[in-house]
């Protein structure tokens, strides 16, 4: 009877409890509900409660943004921050971004953990059909750890996918005005 050395048992433990790894709805694929990309991004991350906020970028501050970090961010923003047991602690937050695809609407959920790098993204919304690789974790996990001040330059900083430029771009855009939102009002 052959035995399986302890260690092994004792890592794949430590990976069960540990709880989902980095990106893991973006290792999806698909387009998720809100209810369930917002349980995988915060409530599986340490959250026990949710709080939603508005936030507004006006027409003066989104020209701040641009000057600042070369990204137009007018818009209204849907945040919503996972709540630790203790109550006051913040364990994730996930940025609801609206961009214009190149054949329809894209919805993405950029999720951020307290140091402002992003740890997550899904999709709610996605309207492209010759796009549909950004779906993929191949072009996702490219942003995962992306904070404010990083270069989100398609063909540059960011592999785009061929054949799909602007929804390569619609897509890293949207991801930059969400750590950029993030910065300047939530962290």
């Amino acid at each position: 009877m052959r035995h399986t050395p302890v260690f092994v048992i004792v890592f794949l433990a430590a990976l069960f409890v540990a709880g989902p790894a980095l990106g893991q709805v973006a290792k999806m694929n698909e387009i998720v509900s809100m209810k369930d990309g917002l349980k995988e991004m915060l409530q599986n991350h340490g959250a026990a409660s949710l709080k939603k906020v508005s936030i507004t970028v006006d027409a003066e501050k989104a020209k701040q943004f641009a000057q600042t970090y070369g990204v137009e961010a007018e818009g209204v923003y849907t945040v919503y921050q996972g709540i630790g047991a203790d109550k006051s602690t913040v364990t994730g937050t996930v940025i609801v971004v609206n961009e214009e695809g190149k054949e329809g609407p894209l919805q993405i959920l950029v999720a951020i953990n307290p140091e402002g790098k992003i740890y997550d993204m899904g999709f709610t919304v996605f309207g492209e059909d010759h796009g549909k690789s950004a779906l993929g974790w191949s072009f996702l996990k490219q942003f995962m750890d992306k904070k404010p001040g990083d270069a989100f330059v398609v063909g540059n900083d960011v592999d785009g996918i061929s054949g799909a430029t602007w929804t390569s771009n619609s897509v890293s855009q949207g991801t930059e005005k969400a750590v950029v939102v993030f910065a300047e009002f939530l962290k």
